[in-house]
Protein backbone atom coordinates (compact mmCIF):
# COMPACT_ATOMS: atom_id res chain seq x y z
CA UNK A 1 0.00 0.00 0.00
CA UNK A 2 1.60 3.63 -0.98
CA UNK A 3 2.27 5.70 1.80
CA UNK A 4 0.17 8.83 0.99
CA UNK A 5 -2.69 9.02 -1.16
CA UNK A 6 -2.21 12.10 -2.98
CA UNK A 7 0.93 14.15 -4.28
CA UNK A 8 0.06 17.61 -5.85
CA UNK A 9 2.22 19.65 -8.15
CA UNK A 10 1.46 23.45 -8.92
CA UNK A 11 1.68 27.40 -8.54
CA UNK A 12 1.89 28.32 -4.70
CA UNK A 13 -0.05 31.67 -5.17
CA UNK A 14 -1.83 33.86 -2.55
CA UNK A 15 -5.61 34.37 -3.52
CA UNK A 16 -6.77 38.14 -3.02
CA UNK A 17 -10.32 38.76 -3.65
CA UNK A 18 -11.73 42.36 -4.41
CA UNK A 19 -15.35 42.93 -5.93
CA UNK A 20 -15.43 44.96 -9.30
CA UNK A 21 -17.34 46.11 -11.53
CA UNK A 22 -18.03 44.62 -15.99
CA UNK A 23 -16.68 48.02 -16.77
CA UNK A 24 -13.15 47.24 -14.73
CA UNK A 25 -13.12 43.84 -16.12
CA UNK A 26 -13.40 45.62 -19.64
CA UNK A 27 -10.53 48.34 -18.82
CA UNK A 28 -8.51 45.66 -18.27
CA UNK A 29 -8.72 43.81 -21.15
CA UNK A 30 -9.17 40.32 -19.54
CA UNK A 31 -11.61 37.19 -20.50
CA UNK A 32 -14.38 37.47 -18.12
CA UNK A 33 -14.26 34.42 -16.06
CA UNK A 34 -10.84 33.24 -17.09
CA UNK A 35 -6.99 33.30 -16.16
CA UNK A 36 -4.49 35.67 -17.64
CA UNK A 37 -1.03 36.68 -16.60
CA UNK A 38 0.39 39.57 -15.08
CA UNK A 39 3.72 41.12 -14.90
CA UNK A 40 5.13 41.72 -11.41
CA UNK A 41 5.13 45.73 -12.17
CA UNK A 42 1.74 46.14 -13.25
CA UNK A 43 1.05 43.41 -11.15
CA UNK A 44 1.74 45.89 -7.98
CA UNK A 45 0.40 48.96 -10.00
CA UNK A 46 -3.26 47.08 -9.80
CA UNK A 47 -2.72 45.66 -6.53
CA UNK A 48 -2.22 49.21 -4.70
CA UNK A 49 -4.82 50.64 -6.98
CA UNK A 50 -7.69 47.58 -6.15
CA UNK A 51 -6.49 47.72 -2.37
CA UNK A 52 -6.88 51.58 -2.17
CA UNK A 53 -10.06 52.26 -4.25
CA UNK A 54 -12.36 48.29 -3.13
CA UNK A 55 -10.18 46.78 -0.20
CA UNK A 56 -10.32 43.01 -0.48
CA UNK A 57 -12.79 40.67 0.30
CA UNK A 58 -10.78 37.49 1.69
CA UNK A 59 -6.96 36.90 1.23
CA UNK A 60 -5.69 33.45 1.59
CA UNK A 61 -3.36 30.87 0.73
CA UNK A 62 -4.71 29.39 -3.13
CA UNK A 63 -3.28 27.58 -6.43
CA UNK A 64 -5.61 25.54 -8.36
CA UNK A 65 -4.01 21.95 -6.65
CA UNK A 66 -3.00 23.57 -3.15
CA UNK A 67 -6.93 24.53 -3.10
CA UNK A 68 -7.85 20.78 -3.45
CA UNK A 69 -5.01 19.23 -1.64
CA UNK A 70 -6.60 21.43 1.00
CA UNK A 71 -10.10 20.08 1.14
CA UNK A 72 -8.94 16.23 0.36
CA UNK A 73 -6.65 17.12 3.75
CA UNK A 74 -9.70 18.59 5.46
CA UNK A 75 -11.45 15.21 4.50
CA UNK A 76 -8.97 12.89 5.82
CA UNK A 77 -7.18 12.65 3.20
CA UNK A 78 -3.21 11.76 2.91
CA UNK A 79 -1.84 14.63 0.87
CA UNK A 80 1.49 16.38 -0.25
CA UNK A 81 2.68 19.14 -2.37
CA UNK A 82 5.73 20.27 -4.26
CA UNK A 83 6.00 23.88 -5.09
CA UNK A 84 8.20 26.57 -5.18
CA UNK A 85 7.21 30.11 -2.98
CA UNK A 86 9.45 33.14 -1.76
CA UNK A 87 10.52 33.71 2.05
CA UNK A 88 8.20 36.55 2.65
CA UNK A 89 4.93 37.07 4.56
CA UNK A 90 3.27 35.32 1.60
CA UNK A 91 5.19 32.48 1.78
CA UNK A 92 5.21 31.49 4.95
CA UNK A 93 1.44 32.03 5.57
CA UNK A 94 1.02 29.64 2.38
CA UNK A 95 2.81 27.00 4.23
CA UNK A 96 1.42 27.15 7.50
CA UNK A 97 -1.96 27.24 6.03
CA UNK A 98 -1.12 23.62 4.47
CA UNK A 99 0.49 22.45 7.22
CA UNK A 100 -2.19 23.51 9.39
CA UNK A 101 -4.51 20.81 7.75
CA UNK A 102 -1.51 17.99 7.64
CA UNK A 103 -0.59 18.78 4.17
CA UNK A 104 2.92 17.65 3.92
CA UNK A 105 4.61 20.25 1.87
CA UNK A 106 8.05 20.01 -0.24
CA UNK A 107 7.77 22.95 -0.56
CA UNK A 108 11.71 25.26 -1.94
CA UNK A 109 11.53 28.64 -0.16
CA UNK A 110 14.22 31.05 -1.73
CA UNK A 111 15.16 34.50 -0.77
CA UNK A 112 14.87 36.23 -4.14
CA UNK A 113 11.41 37.06 -5.51
CA UNK A 114 7.83 37.19 -4.28
CA UNK A 115 5.33 34.41 -3.85
CA UNK A 116 2.78 34.57 -6.76
CA UNK A 117 -0.58 35.98 -6.32
CA UNK A 118 -3.84 35.88 -8.10
CA UNK A 119 -5.92 38.76 -8.07
CA UNK A 120 -9.82 37.27 -8.03
CA UNK A 121 -11.69 40.29 -9.42
CA UNK A 122 -15.57 39.39 -8.48
CA UNK A 123 -18.08 40.74 -10.89
CA UNK A 124 -22.22 41.25 -10.09
CA UNK A 125 -22.76 38.19 -11.39
CA UNK A 126 -20.54 36.40 -8.78
CA UNK A 127 -18.20 35.07 -11.65
CA UNK A 128 -14.77 35.15 -11.22
CA UNK A 129 -12.08 36.86 -13.25
CA UNK A 130 -8.16 35.99 -12.12
CA UNK A 131 -5.04 38.01 -13.00
CA UNK A 132 -2.71 35.98 -12.30
CA UNK A 133 1.74 36.83 -11.34
CA UNK A 134 3.21 34.33 -10.53
CA UNK A 135 6.19 34.80 -8.69
CA UNK A 136 8.61 32.61 -7.74
CA UNK A 137 6.45 29.63 -8.62
CA UNK A 138 7.38 30.19 -12.03
CA UNK A 139 11.09 29.05 -11.61
CA UNK A 140 9.70 25.67 -10.53
CA UNK A 141 12.34 23.43 -11.43
CA UNK A 142 13.16 19.55 -11.78
CA UNK A 143 15.37 19.93 -8.51
CA UNK A 144 12.40 21.13 -6.41
CA UNK A 145 10.30 17.62 -7.13
CA UNK A 146 10.81 14.96 -4.82
CA UNK A 147 10.41 11.55 -6.40
CA UNK A 148 9.94 9.71 -3.25
CA UNK A 149 6.68 11.48 -2.72
CA UNK A 150 5.60 10.91 -6.33
CA UNK A 151 6.71 7.13 -5.96
CA UNK A 152 5.01 6.66 -2.39
CA UNK A 153 1.58 8.09 -3.59
CA UNK A 154 -1.20 6.45 -5.10
CA UNK A 155 -2.09 9.54 -7.27
CA UNK A 156 -0.06 12.65 -8.55
CA UNK A 157 -2.60 15.29 -8.93
CA UNK A 158 -1.10 18.66 -11.34
CA UNK A 159 -2.55 21.30 -12.87
CA UNK A 160 -2.78 22.42 -16.28
CA UNK A 161 -1.40 26.16 -15.20
CA UNK A 162 2.00 24.43 -15.27
CA UNK A 163 1.69 24.71 -19.01
CA UNK A 164 2.11 28.26 -19.03
CA UNK A 165 5.94 28.14 -19.29
CA UNK A 166 8.27 25.58 -20.98
CA UNK A 167 10.23 25.60 -17.67
CA UNK A 168 7.60 24.19 -15.42
CA UNK A 169 5.52 22.30 -18.14
CA UNK A 170 8.80 20.55 -18.21
CA UNK A 171 8.74 20.02 -14.49
CA UNK A 172 5.51 18.28 -14.87
CA UNK A 173 6.67 16.16 -17.76
CA UNK A 174 9.33 15.49 -15.33
CA UNK A 175 7.05 14.44 -12.58
CA UNK A 176 4.66 12.51 -15.34
CA UNK A 177 7.79 10.25 -16.07
CA UNK A 178 8.26 9.23 -12.33
CA UNK A 179 4.81 8.35 -11.99
CA UNK A 180 4.89 6.25 -15.26
CA UNK A 181 7.87 4.51 -13.70
CA UNK A 182 6.64 4.16 -10.03
CA UNK A 183 2.91 3.01 -11.50
CA UNK A 184 1.44 5.84 -9.84
CA UNK A 185 -1.99 7.01 -10.76
CA UNK A 186 -1.85 10.31 -12.79
CA UNK A 187 -4.34 12.75 -12.81
CA UNK A 188 -4.61 16.51 -14.36
CA UNK A 189 -6.82 19.50 -14.47
CA UNK A 190 -6.82 21.43 -17.53
CA UNK A 191 -7.59 24.49 -15.40
CA UNK A 192 -8.29 27.45 -17.65
CA UNK A 193 -10.31 27.87 -21.11
CA UNK A 194 -7.44 30.74 -21.73
CA UNK A 195 -4.71 28.25 -20.68
CA UNK A 196 -5.72 25.98 -23.34
CA UNK A 197 -6.36 28.61 -25.81
CA UNK A 198 -2.77 29.76 -25.80
CA UNK A 199 -1.30 27.08 -24.47
CA UNK A 200 -2.48 23.94 -26.56
CA UNK A 201 0.39 22.59 -27.59
CA UNK A 202 2.00 22.32 -24.35
CA UNK A 203 -0.83 21.08 -23.00
CA UNK A 204 -0.95 18.39 -25.58
CA UNK A 205 2.57 17.00 -24.74
CA UNK A 206 1.37 16.67 -21.07
CA UNK A 207 -2.32 14.73 -22.37
CA UNK A 208 -0.28 12.43 -24.49
CA UNK A 209 1.21 10.84 -21.16
CA UNK A 210 -1.96 9.09 -20.69
CA UNK A 211 -3.98 10.03 -17.77
CA UNK A 212 -6.17 8.21 -15.35
CA UNK A 213 -8.31 11.02 -14.81
CA UNK A 214 -8.95 14.27 -16.62
CA UNK A 215 -11.00 17.09 -15.08
CA UNK A 216 -12.22 19.98 -17.02
CA UNK A 217 -15.08 22.59 -17.52
CA UNK A 218 -17.14 22.21 -20.78
CA UNK A 219 -15.52 25.01 -22.54
CA UNK A 220 -11.87 23.77 -21.98
CA UNK A 221 -12.93 20.55 -23.13
CA UNK A 222 -14.24 22.28 -26.57
CA UNK A 223 -11.05 24.01 -26.49
CA UNK A 224 -8.54 21.15 -26.35
CA UNK A 225 -10.54 19.24 -28.52
CA UNK A 226 -10.92 22.00 -30.80
CA UNK A 227 -14.80 20.77 -31.42
CA UNK A 228 -17.91 22.49 -31.29
CA UNK A 229 -20.05 19.85 -28.94
CA UNK A 230 -19.19 18.02 -25.93
CA UNK A 231 -20.07 14.59 -27.36
CA UNK A 232 -17.40 14.91 -29.84
CA UNK A 233 -15.30 16.56 -27.00
CA UNK A 234 -15.47 13.19 -25.10
CA UNK A 235 -14.27 11.37 -28.06
CA UNK A 236 -11.03 12.96 -28.51
CA UNK A 237 -10.65 13.00 -24.56
CA UNK A 238 -11.26 9.15 -24.26
CA UNK A 239 -7.58 8.98 -26.43
CA UNK A 240 -5.41 10.20 -23.44
CA UNK A 241 -7.62 9.12 -20.16
CA UNK A 242 -9.88 6.28 -18.90
CA UNK A 243 -11.58 8.50 -17.09
CA UNK A 244 -13.04 11.96 -18.20
CA UNK A 245 -14.92 14.30 -15.56
CA UNK A 246 -16.27 17.37 -17.17
CA UNK A 247 -18.41 20.01 -15.35
CA UNK A 248 -21.19 22.17 -17.15
CA UNK A 249 -22.27 24.40 -13.90
CA UNK A 250 -26.34 24.64 -13.79
CA UNK A 251 -26.18 21.84 -16.95
CA UNK A 252 -24.49 19.56 -14.41
CA UNK A 253 -21.03 17.22 -14.34
CA UNK A 254 -20.38 14.20 -16.89
CA UNK A 255 -18.35 11.45 -16.07
CA UNK A 256 -17.07 9.16 -18.94
CA UNK A 257 -15.27 6.25 -17.14
CA UNK A 258 -14.53 3.19 -19.89
CA UNK A 259 -17.76 1.97 -21.23
CA UNK A 260 -20.05 3.73 -18.28
CA UNK A 261 -21.05 7.10 -17.92
CA UNK A 262 -23.10 9.45 -15.46
CA UNK A 263 -24.85 12.79 -15.44
CA UNK A 264 -25.77 14.58 -12.47
CA UNK A 265 -27.36 18.24 -12.32
CA UNK A 266 -26.88 20.12 -8.66
CA UNK A 267 -29.01 21.22 -6.52
CA UNK A 268 -29.75 25.27 -7.65
CA UNK A 269 -27.73 27.46 -4.79
CA UNK A 270 -27.54 31.27 -4.02
CA UNK A 271 -24.01 32.02 -5.07
CA UNK A 272 -21.79 35.05 -4.20
CA UNK A 273 -18.41 33.71 -5.37
CA UNK A 274 -17.70 30.72 -7.64
CA UNK A 275 -13.64 30.98 -6.47
CA UNK A 276 -12.75 27.25 -6.01
CA UNK A 277 -15.93 25.74 -7.33
CA UNK A 278 -13.74 23.56 -9.84
CA UNK A 279 -10.97 22.44 -7.09
CA UNK A 280 -13.20 21.85 -4.72
CA UNK A 281 -15.28 19.32 -7.52
CA UNK A 282 -11.98 17.92 -8.15
CA UNK A 283 -10.88 17.25 -4.80
CA UNK A 284 -14.78 15.98 -3.73
CA UNK A 285 -14.90 13.66 -6.83
CA UNK A 286 -11.51 11.68 -5.69
CA UNK A 287 -12.72 11.47 -1.98
CA UNK A 288 -15.91 9.51 -3.08
CA UNK A 289 -13.63 7.11 -5.76
CA UNK A 290 -11.48 5.84 -2.90
CA UNK A 291 -14.23 5.69 -0.88
CA UNK A 292 -16.03 3.31 -3.94
CA UNK A 293 -19.18 4.85 -4.69
CA UNK A 294 -20.63 4.48 -7.91
CA UNK A 295 -20.19 7.31 -10.48
CA UNK A 296 -23.33 8.87 -10.21
CA UNK A 297 -22.80 9.29 -6.37
CA UNK A 298 -19.38 10.36 -6.66
CA UNK A 299 -20.57 13.27 -8.92
CA UNK A 300 -23.22 14.22 -6.72
CA UNK A 301 -21.14 14.38 -4.18
CA UNK A 302 -18.95 16.53 -5.62
CA UNK A 303 -21.65 18.61 -6.91
CA UNK A 304 -22.93 19.39 -3.39
CA UNK A 305 -19.60 20.28 -2.41
CA UNK A 306 -19.15 22.51 -4.95
CA UNK A 307 -22.23 24.15 -3.95
CA UNK A 308 -21.05 24.60 -0.60
CA UNK A 309 -18.07 26.28 -1.01
CA UNK A 310 -19.52 29.18 -3.71
CA UNK A 311 -22.05 30.37 -1.30
CA UNK A 312 -18.56 31.76 0.58
CA UNK A 313 -15.82 33.89 -0.86
CA UNK A 314 -13.00 32.06 -1.53
CA UNK A 315 -11.93 28.86 -2.49
CA UNK A 316 -11.93 27.36 1.07
CA UNK A 317 -14.96 26.83 3.23
CA UNK A 318 -14.61 29.04 6.44
CA UNK A 319 -14.27 26.09 9.22
CA UNK A 320 -13.42 22.95 9.82
CA UNK A 321 -16.70 21.65 10.89
CA UNK A 322 -18.11 22.49 7.40
CA UNK A 323 -15.96 20.24 5.58
CA UNK A 324 -16.26 17.38 8.47
CA UNK A 325 -20.61 18.04 8.09
CA UNK A 326 -19.73 17.42 3.70
CA UNK A 327 -17.43 14.46 4.31
CA UNK A 328 -20.01 12.72 7.05
CA UNK A 329 -22.91 13.42 4.22
CA UNK A 330 -21.26 10.96 1.77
Amino acid sequence: MKKKLICGIGNALVDSEYKVTDTEIADLSLTKGCMELNDQENHMRLLSHLNETHGSVKMMPGGSVANSLYTLSQFGVDASFIGRVSDDVAGNSFIKSLEKVGIKACIDQVDVGITGECLVLITPDHERTMYTHLGVSSDLNKDDIDQNMIKNSRYLLIEGYLVTSDSTKNVALHALDIAIESETKKVITLSDPNVIKFFRDNMMELLHKNFDMVFCNKQEALNISMKDNIEDAIDFLKNYSSEIIITSGSEGAYVICNDERAHEIPEKVSPVDLTGAGDMFLASYIFAKINQKSLSDCVRFANRCAGEVIQEYGAKLDSDSAYKRLYESL
